[in-house]
């Protein structure tokens, strides 16, 4: 089952992702709370706040356009994620968002960019928080508190496991070609590698198997 898995997980790590640039005054959702840059320092350091002045430094990785690593500042908040990896990536429908890396290499804290303010950024969540999951999976950037929200590491798995099974994924575990195997929109094809996740699809998977790890 683990190697079935892990095949899974390594045919889709290659998606299409343009480098972008963080600019003073840009917000970003997390899920709980919104981050605002503060400042940009010498065009390497990215100082972003929240209301309560909790803080975020990243630090631009030469030659790496669109790349990060988190770091430890003086306001911030202990972190298991500093010194890891960021990426501000691009979904081919315009949404951009900064992807904290854990060791793996998985998404493991999505930040979404926005125009909105907090209390709007809220509202946009809560049809997504009171209606199923599975319904945003494929189309919608999840992020910590949502997929935090997940019941147990069982829903958690059939949540993943559908961003695959929407593109026609052909599972090998029994219990996952019965249940999908019952959903109407479900059309298993004939060749697993020729399967393409979105940015966004691919970060909602490895967000939710780093959910599954905790």
């Amino acid at each position: 089952m683990k190697k079935v898995l892990l095949t899974m997980l390594t045919l889709f790590v290659a998606v299409l992702a343009q480098a972008q640039t963080i600019n003073e005054g840009d917000k970003f959702w997390d899920g709980y709370q919104l981050w605002t840059v503060q400042e940009v320092r010498m065009n390497k350091y990215v100082y972003m706040t929240t209301s309560d002045w909790s803080e975020k430094t990243l630090e631009k990785v030469d030659g790496k356009p669109g790349w990060f690593t988190f770091q430890p500042s003086r306001q911030a908040e202990e972190s298991p994620l500093f010194g890891c990896k960021v990426q501000y990536m691009r979904d081919d429908s315009g949404v951009k968002f900064l992807v904290f890396r854990n060791s793996k290499g998985d998404a493991a804290e999505v930040l979404l960019f926005t125009e909105d303010d907090e209390e709007q950024c809220k509202k946009n969540q809560e049809p997504i928080e009171d209606g199923n999951l599975a319904d945003y999976v494929n189309n919608t950037l999840l992020n910590e508190a949502l997929v935090g929200g997940v019941g147990s590491k069982a829903e958690l798995r059939l949540l993943r496991n559908k961003i695959l099974a929407f593109h026609g994924y052909r599972f090998q575990s029994k219990d996952l070609q019965q249940y999908f195997g019952r959903q109407p929109w479900y059309k298993p094809g004939n060749n697993n590698a020729a399967i393409k996740l979105s940015p966004i699809e691919q970060t909602n998977l490895e967000l939710i198997k780093s959910e599954e790890a905790k």
